[in-house]
């Protein structure tokens, strides 16, 4: 029973998804973004040890980065740019006149749960359609273009290294830039978007082709 939901239906649950993400945690969805966060766990706990002086002491973070702003830089050229700046003869102070407290990063649990209700969705859209079952092959297409020994097992493989390679190379996957990049209208998600789909359908109808 091949029955889906009509396009403007997912597109609709789509927004939801990305506009109540977006509310809930204040970033953008990425699934490539959360699955990095759930990889590289260790360098939450680094991130966080190292931030930890600075939550407790917000002027203290502001001093470390204005000298490394100076040292950087130089002291003549920040404070040109703090004088290009604030358009008053009054003495301009290198110390900050505001403070500024670092935003706390969501923990890698919560991306984990996030990806663990991927597969739960598509496990309800399946036994609410009656198609649940074990599937181990993925689909006639595959299979007669890869075959079903090592060469499909070598495809998956090169498949999803080249996918992970990309989506660091672009700084985020289909759902990152075509949904919460390409809504906001960032130009880098765009070309990306375009890059993703226009590739996609250039293999689909080679794969239809030499399938066919």
């Amino acid at each position: 029973m091949d029955v889906y939901l009509p396009w403007w239906i997912a597109g609709a649950a789509l927004s939801f998804v990305t506009l109540g993400f977006y509310i809930a945690l204040h970033r953008p969805l990425g699934v490539s973004g959360s699955w990095a966060r759930i990889i590289l766990w260790k360098n939450d706990r680094a991130v966080k040890e190292a931030e930890a002086p600075f939550q407790d002491n917000p002027k203290l973070f502001e001093d470390a980065l204005m000298a490394a702003t100076i040292e950087e830089f130089g002291e003549e050229k920040v404070l040109a740019f703090m004088n290009s700046r604030h358009q008053s003869t009054e003495d301009i102070s290198l110390k900050p006149s505001k403070t500024t407290i670092s935003p706390n990063r969501s923990p890698w649990t919560a991306h984990l749960l996030f990806l663990i209700m991927l597969i739960a969705g598509g496990v309800l859209g399946a036994h609410l359609r009656g198609e649940l079952s074990f599937q181990p092959t993925l689909g006639e297409l595959h299979t007669s273009l890869f075959g079903s020994g090592i060469g499909s097992l070598m495809m998956l493989f090169f498949g999803g290294l080249m996918v992970g390679f990309g989506t660091q190379m672009a700084g985020g996957c289909t759902s990152g830039h075509g949904l919460s990049g390409f809504s906001r209208f960032a130009p880098a998600s765009i070309i990306a978007t375009i890059t993703f789909f226009g590739t996609a359908i250039a293999f689909s109808m080679a794969a239809h082709y030499l399938g066919s």
